[in-house]
């Protein structure tokens, strides 16, 4: 399966934003109609979550455009940053669920209006989107993983569960509206949400801040490294260290070998490239790099 390019990862997001957009018009609409605190909220997450694929787009946006002088490594930590900011504003959008569902269970109210009907019909439509949107991420994450693709994955299936939610409260809600307790549904209902995007925001926020203080590969890619130092080892003398990080979606490798110094130049250069060579074969799409070391 071919890698995606940084323009096709751009378009992506690109084509998430615009979805998005739209699907914000007639969730305002069915707001402005209906008395339910569910769908205030999901409006306020709905709006949170397009300003974060739009910052998202203007991320990619300066990766695509390449790597200056001036930032060799910047752009993937740029892809951090704007994973970091998608777990912030969906932190925020607790904060808010948090609060309406407080005032929900103090100040309970059945629900009523065509905006409560509008918003079932936005909700089951924007469920089918996000599980498609969904599906789409994850299979461009299958070959060509970075942070700002793990934080568009993250959200949408956020946004699957929040819609799910949404859907089955107001449809429970509005068939038994006569009985007491169905106005505890709302609030009940952005409870089971709040923790979900508990959740997600931790998760987010965990990986954005490994990508960002540069932290080591995981175990299975030391492992290759290790392996194929294994299979080379006749060909340097002292393992002195091992230094390895990604940033955004690179994955940067710096080995510290010793050699012998009767070696001659030419050979010394042929066996760091079979060693790099290696290195690349066990651990896939990365810079590697073999230094010298005394």
């Amino acid at each position: 399966m071919a890698d995606y390019t940084i323009k096709q990862k751009k378009q992506a997001i690109l084509n998430s934003f615009i979805l998005s957009a739209v699907m914000l018009i007639p969730g305002i609409t069915a707001s402005l109609l209906s008395n339910s605190l569910i769908v205030l909220t999901d409006v306020l997450q709905e709006t949170s979550e397009a300003l974060a694929i739009l910052f998202s787009f203007i991320s990619i946006r300066k990766v695509a455009k390449g790597k200056n002088m001036d930032y060799d490594y910047g752009y993937g930590k740029l892809e951090g940053f704007s994973s970091l900011l998608i777990a912030g504003i969906i932190f925020i959008s607790l904060l808010v669920i948090l609060f309406n569902a407080w005032k929900g269970l103090t100040e309970p109210e059945g629900l009523m209006g065509t905006g409560v009907f509008i918003a079932i019909g936005v909700s089951l439509i924007s469920s089918v989107i996000s599980v498609i949107q969904w599906g789409k991420y994850k299979k461009i994450s299958e070959t060509s993983t970075s942070p700002i693709i793990e934080g568009q994955l993250s959200l949408y299936r956020a946004k699957f569960l929040n819609d799910s939610i949404v859907s089955v409260s107001l449809i429970i809600g509005i068939i038994f509206r006569h009985h007491v307790w169905a106005q505890y549904i709302d609030p009940v209902g952005g409870l089971l949400l709040a923790g979900f995007l508990a959740y997600s925001a931790y998760t987010l926020f965990s990986s954005s801040m490994d990508n960002l203080m540069d932290k080591i590969l995981e175990e299975g890619l030391q492992i290759a490294i290790l392996r194929a130092l294994d299979l080379n080892f006749d060909k340097y003398d002292a393992l002195h260290d091992i230094r390895s990080r990604r940033s955004g979606s690179e994955i940067y490798i710096d080995v510290f070998l010793g050699f012998n110094p009767d070696r001659t130049m030419g050979n010394g250069i042929q066996d760091i490239q079979a060693i790099r060579q290696y290195i690349l074969e066990e651990t896939g799409k990365a810079s590697v790099n073999i230094i010298p070391h005394v």
